[in-house]
């Protein structure tokens, strides 16, 4: 079962979800008739993003945070994961009936809402970041499905089709991988602070501490007792 969750969190990393946005783009701005739908989900992927994003940064370099709680930004997973996986839901189904679009974003929805829990369950985000990752992701993907629901024209059929297998590939391509993310924030945050140190979860007590559980990487085999890691 604890495999089950890892892979759950690898489908939801980075690693794999920038790069199946960027075919999703690609698809979409390859016809005039879903142009437009393609240029709002390239501003919903960069809205999430950056709040994401911001939300870490905030906390590396100023150790800002709400009283109390076990929260250093939120959980990327959760957040792109629920913009990501009902969108397609939709957007794959475009041409479909109302009933066939809404179980599409359902099922969008309940592959999002397993990722998210994933990264609890591993202990890659404690539950404040995970709920609130959950919600920011949610509230991007309603505006974006509301601004595009009506707009079911997306054209180029073969060009979804390589699409979709595209997507398949980086799958393999990418599971057990990680998008450097925690390096890259933690070195502009650096930057912005003007010193090498920045603030860890380590600050907020024992207490916030996340017990990493040991996790299935294909280079190093089941058996690798490393760690699945997030700013």
């Amino acid at each position: 079962m604890l495999r089950l969750w890892h892979a759950l969190t690898y489908i939801g990393d980075g690693a794999v979800l920038v790069p199946c946005s960027v075919l999703l783009f690609a698809w979409l701005i390859a016809a005039p008739a879903s142009r437009r739908t393609g240029w709002l989900w390239l501003a919903a992927v960069l809205m999430v993003g950056g709040g994401v994003a911001l939300s870490k940064l905030v906390y590396m370099i100023y150790g800002w945070h709400p009283a109390g709680w076990n929260f250093i930004g939120l959980s990327g997973h959760a957040a792109l994961s629920l913009l990501f996986w009902p969108s397609l839901g939709a957007l794959l189904t475009a041409r479909q009936g109302t009933g066939l679009r809404i179980a599409g974003v359902a099922l969008g929805g309940c592959m999002a809402l397993a990722i998210a829990a994933s990264s609890w369950v591993v202990r890659d985000h404690s539950a404040p970041e995970v709920i609130l990752g959950v919600l920011w992701g949610a509230l991007v993907a309603v505006i974006f499905l509301a601004l595009t629901w009506r707009r079911q024209a997306i054209e180029a059929p073969i060009i979804r089709t390589w699409v979709i297998a595209g997507m398949l590939l980086v799958v393999v391509a990418a599971f057990g991988h990680e998008f450097p993310s925690r390096r890259v924030l933690g070195w502009v945050a650096s930057q912005a602070n003007g010193h090498a140190a920045i603030h860890t979860r380590g600050e907020l007590g024992p207490q916030a501490r996340l017990s990493k559980k040991a996790v299935y990487r294909r280079d190093a085999g089941p058996s690798a007792a490393s760690s699945h890691t997030s700013p």
